[in-house]
């Protein structure tokens, strides 16, 4: 069970990436379709489908992540509510009602799969809410993995480092999260990730000559920020925890 969690929470991440990439992928693919075949292809109208598809596999995804943490969710409500069950329930429910507006207006908008469906009007508000639950969601998401690290580590069956190694430990992870940091602020802020999620701007700017490369490293940095502030705010809200109860 443990590696089918894994694996399945290692395709999200990949899809996430992907759908953020949402229009480089169509025409990267379609050239690389290109080369390979000689047959000319329009790189746009591949890249609207395969974001549908990857978004439709990835909101799948989601909720089969959901059902095989089921009994670790039921706990969170279960029982008096710390600060850190209080979070992780909060962000367990941001995370799905973010997923459900992701379906809703993905479908809305659709151009392909969802195309045929009997959907009329609201169509700029969906792509508004498409927008945001995309950014929002990959802001959250990443930092909901922070929070829950320790767990996936353990579930990959990571052994502890040992004590006599905690310092150098210590100061080597501090040093790689710093570095990781600052490459993640950089990016999130030349990506203008903030103008997207608080509506700075309602049109997201992508650069059709960039390598996808370069643009799913920059959000990989992202991600990677995210789950470094995860991290680091868990274990605070878990050191806080302990001191409370030590002077409970």
């Amino acid at each position: 069970m443990n590696m089918l969690k894994l694996a399945v929470d290692a395709a999200m991440t990949l899809l996430l990436l992907l759908s953020m990439a949402y229009e480089t992928v169509g025409p990267a693919f379609g050239r690389l379709f290109e080369k390979i075949s000689g047959m000319p292809t329009d790189g746009f109208a591949l890249g609207s489908l395969m974001h549908e598809c990857i978004g439709s596999a990835l909101i799948l995804l989601f909720f089969l992540h959901l059902w095989l943490n089921r009994s670790l969710l039921k706990n969170l409500f279960r029982g008096r509510l710390s600060a850190v069950r209080g979070v992780l329930a909060l962000v367990n429910v941001l995370l799905t009602a973010d997923a459900v507006l992701l379906l809703a207006s993905g479908v809305m908008i659709s151009k392909s799969l969802f195309a045929g469906l009997p959907v009329k009007g609201g169509m700029s508000f969906a792509r508004t809410a498409h927008m945001l639950a995309s950014y929002w969601g990959y802001v959250i998401m990443s930092f909901h993995v922070g929070l829950y690290l320790d767990v996936m580590k353990a579930e990959a069956g990571l052994a502890p480092v040992p004590a006599k190694h905690s310092a150098l430990r210590r100061a080597l992870s501090y040093a790689a999260a710093a570095v990781i940091m600052f490459f993640g602020a950089r990016a999130f802020a030349r990506r203008r990730i903030g103008d997207y999620m608080f509506l700075r701007s309602q049109f997201v700017f992508f650069d059709f000559e960039e390598p996808l490369s370069r643009f799913l490293l920059d959000y990989i940095a992202v991600m990677l920020l995210f789950v470094c502030l995860g991290h680091i705010f868990m274990l605070l809200l878990r050191r806080a925890g302990r001191r409370k109860g030590e002077h409970a």
